[in-house]
C-alpha cells in the first residue's frame, strides 16, 4: 500500500445542536453540546487511517490542551505526527459548529496556529514529502504554504489531491500540478462563477475547471452524488440515500477514503464508490472524527442497494 501524507489543518470543534439555526438577532435553546477533534486536514488523515491506510500528518498546533488532544487523537489512529509542530504563541484552531434538526450546519472557524504553518516549515519536512506517494491538501492553512507543498510534491512526482476548501482563488500555475481537484458544489460555484444547482450545472462547472488546467475534477454534490471528469471521461455516480444527522466532515470522509483507494492502486471509479459510501455513513453520525467509518462498515453498506 502506498503512503499518504495529509498537509493541513487541525480544529477543535465545539458542536451545538438546535432545532433550527437562529436568524440574526435571535437566541435559540440548543439540545446538546459536544467537543471533538477536527479540522479538514486532520479529518482527512483520520478518514484514511481508519480504513487501515498508511498515513502521516503535517500541520501546526497551539501549545495548549487542545493541541495535546489532537496529538493523542493522531496516536490513537496510528497516524505519524513527526511533522506536526507546536507554535509557542498561537492557539490551536477552533471551530464553532451549529447543527439543525435536519443535519445542516453553519460553521465559524478561528484558524489560530494553522495560519502559522509556513513555507519554511514545508521545506523543513521535504523528506516527509519524498517518503510519501500521495499528498492531500486543503485551504485552511496559508495559500502560499499550500503552493510550496504542491511545488515540492510535484518536484518529487507525487500524486497530489487538492480540496479547495474553504474556497478561494487559486494561482493558475498550480492547476496543472494537481492530479485530483475535489470541490463541492458551493466551492465549484465560487471558483467558476457558475451556479451549481443540478447535474447539468455540475457538468458545466467541471468543464470550466478542466479548462483552468486541473487534470481530473471530482465534483461532490452531497446527496445528489458525484461527477468525475477529465479530458477523456465524464462519469456520474449516485449517492446513497441516508437520513442525515450531521453533515460535518462528509467531504473530508470522501477525500480521505478516496486517497485510501488510490493508495491501493484502485481505478478512480472504484475509489470514488468507496468514498461515496464512507461519506454516506459519516452524515448519519454526530461530530467530525467520531463519525468517520471503518472499512468493515463501508463494505457492509456497499452490499446494499444504493437506493435503499
Amino acid at each position: 500500500m502506498k503512503n499518504i501524507l495529509v498537509i493541513g489543518s487541525f480544529m477543535t470543534d465545539l458542536v451545538f445542536k438546535t432545532e433550527r439555526i437562529p436568524v440574526e438577532g435571535e437566541t435559540s435553546i440548543g439540545s446538546s453540546y459536544n467537543k471533538f477533534t477536527g479540522g479538514k486536514g486532520a479529518n482527512q488523515a483520520v478518514a484514511a487511517a481508519r480504513l487501515n491506510g498508511n498515513v502521516k500528518m503535517m500541520g501546526k498546533l497551539g501549545n495548549d490542551d487542545f493541541g495535546k488532544e489532537h496529538i493523542a487523537s493522531l496516536q490513537a489512529e496510528g497516524i505519524g505526527h513527526q511533522a506536526v509542530l507546536f507554535d509557542p504563541e498561537a492557539s490551536t484552531g477552533v471551530g464553532n459548529v451549529t447543527i439543525d434538526q435536519n443535519g445542516n450546519n453553519r460553521i465559524i472557524v478561528v484558524p489560530g496556529a494553522n495560519m502559522k504553518l509556513s513555507i519554511k516549515d514545508i521545506d523543513r519536512f521535504e523528506d516527509v514529502i519524498m517518503q510519501s506517494n500521495i499528498v492531500v491538501l486543503q485551504l485552511e492553512i496559508p495559500i502560499e504554504t499550500v503552493y510550496r507543498a504542491i511545488e515540492l510534491a510535484h518536484k518529487h512526482n507525487k500524486t497530489i489531491i487538492l480540496n479547495p476548501a474553504p474556497a478561494q482563488e487559486i494561482d493558475s500555475d498550480m492547476a496543472n500540478k494537481v492530479d485530483y481537484f475535489i470541490p463541492n458544489e458551493t466551492e465549484a460555484s465560487i471558483l467558476t462563477n457558475t451556479e451549481v444547482n443540478n447535474l447539468d450545472d455540475a457538468k458545466e462547472a467541471s468543464k470550466i475547471l478542466l479548462n483552468q488546467g486541473y487534470k481530473n475534477v471530482i465534483l461532490t454534490l452531497g446527496d445528489k452524488g458525484v461527477l468525475f471528469r477529465n479530458t477523456s471521461e465524464l462519469n456520474y455516480l449516485e449517492a446513497f440515500k441516508m437520513k442525515a444527522i450531521d453533515t460535518t466532515a462528509a467531504g473530508d470522509s470522501f477525500i480521505g477514503s478516496f486517497a485510501y483507494g488510490l493508495a491501493n492502486n484502485w481505478n478512480v471509479t472504484k475509489a470514488i464508490k468507496l468514498a461515496i459510501a464512507a461519506s454516506a455513513i459519516t452524515v448519519t453520525r454526530l461530530g467530525a472524527q467520531p463519525s468517520l467509518p471503518t472499512l468493515q462498515e463501508i463494505n457492509e453498506l456497499m452490499k446494499q442497494p444504493i437506493h435503499a
